[in-house]
């Protein structure tokens, strides 16, 4: 049952078994010479710890030396488990000192690795999403609690502050290929911002921020991108509002930087319903798409029953209470909803469209 313990844990729990063998044999003994159970009892506990009050009844003759085999063997017991515990406080130090080393040593070897500051909330969500990807990330937190969490998982994890030179130089900064700064303070982003880009002029570095009015100085200090979570889940609940179908179709899918980038190419990712009134039902996604003058792409469709149909063939047709999906040039988007009465979803807004270096208003 001890054989598959560690040598310190086994150690301890052998010295408690002897303990209980010698405390049990001595209780018996002074029972069978006439003693109380009481008296017994009592004078096993102050004669095995040493306490020295006095014996509660005459010790002489073989009870004696009886008494003297209760204190070496009771004793040694104790010392026994004594040894075994300051062996389990030592291995554990000497473990996790020669664990630092060799994580040290590690991280030493690698290059073109992600450094992440930070395993808070967003640290935590990085750490996981990285991870799934094969990424070697090393990471670099102040609080020795969440890094040996770290550790424990299996990841490369350091113990220190960030904004230090030699702690980022440790991480492997100027080998590394990118880093987030993802702590909850905007100032010490900044900082490690700065301190990295000083130590790695390639460094590619993703800060976070929380305050917009950050977003400058990040950029300033020489970060290439800047993620703000708030802005993010905000535009994230905006597109649940406003587009549910178009956020079930890319599922967990970040859209806002996808829609930035068509609308530079003057492209829009927009979604409709076919109801009763549209005059798509019965049509084909080729007699929609050549109606554009290839102008148009569905890019998925969602049946009333909840199928999607993804890059759906020339033939499909529509049927009422389909959800469609597609991309178009942003200016022909509203001649296409007129000529096949398509409900617009979305409240009309005005903003600024870039096309081929060109802005103008719509």
């Amino acid at each position: 049952m001890l054989s598959g313990l560690d040598p310190a844990h086994r150690r301890i729990a052998q010295g408690f078994l002897v303990l209980g063998a010698v405390c049990v044999t001595a209780v018996l003994g002074y029972l069978a010479v006439g003693w109380s159970l009481s008296d017994a009892i009592y004078m096993v506990a102050i004669t095995i710890f040493g306490v020295g009050y006095g014996e509660v009844r005459p010790v002489v003759g073989e009870i004696r030396w009886f008494t003297i085999g209760v204190i070496v063997l009771g004793c040694s017991s104790l010392i026994y488990i004594l040894g075994g515990f300051f062996q389990l406080i030592a291995e554990g130090e000497l473990n996790r000192l020669l664990g630092s080393r060799k994580m040290k040593k590690t991280i030493e070897e690698l290059s073109d690795h992600v450094i992440v500051c930070g395993l808070g909330r967003i640290g935590r969500v990085l750490k996981k999403d990285l991870e799934a990807s094969h990424a070697t990330v090393v990471f670099v937190d102040n609080n020795a609690d969440r890094v040996n969490a770290a550790v424990e998982q299996g990841a490369y994890a350091l113990t220190g502050d960030a904004t230090s030179d030699a702690v980022l130089l440790q991480a492997g900064v100027t080998r590394a290929r990118a880093l987030a700064t993802v702590l909850p303070d905007d100032a010490l982003n900044v900082f490690i911002t700065l301190t990295a880009r000083n130590l790695n002029p390639n460094l590619r570095i993703i800060a976070r921020a929380e305050d917009p009015a950050s977003d400058s100085k990040m950029i300033q200090a020489g970060a290439d991108k800047v993620v703000l979570p708030s802005a993010l889940s905000g535009e994230r609940a905006a597109q649940m509002i406003l587009r549910p179908a178009m956020v079930d179709f890319f599922a967990d899918q970040d859209l806002s930087g996808l829609e930035q980038e068509l609308r530079g190419l003057g492209l829009e990712i927009d979604q409709f319903e076919v109801d009763g009134k549209s005059s798509l039902i019965g049509r084909t996604v080729g007699a929609l798409e050549s109606s554009g003058d290839g102008g148009f792409l569905v890019i998925a469709v969602r049946r009333a029953g909840g199928q999607v149909v993804r890059n759906p063939e020339k033939h499909f047709t529509f049927a009422e209470e389909d959800s469609v999906l597609f991309m178009g040039h942003a200016e022909d988007i509203p001649n296409l909803r007129e000529a096949f009465a398509i409900a617009n979803l979305r409240p009309a807004v005005k903003r600024a469209l870039v096309y081929r270096g060109a802005t103008r208003r719509r």
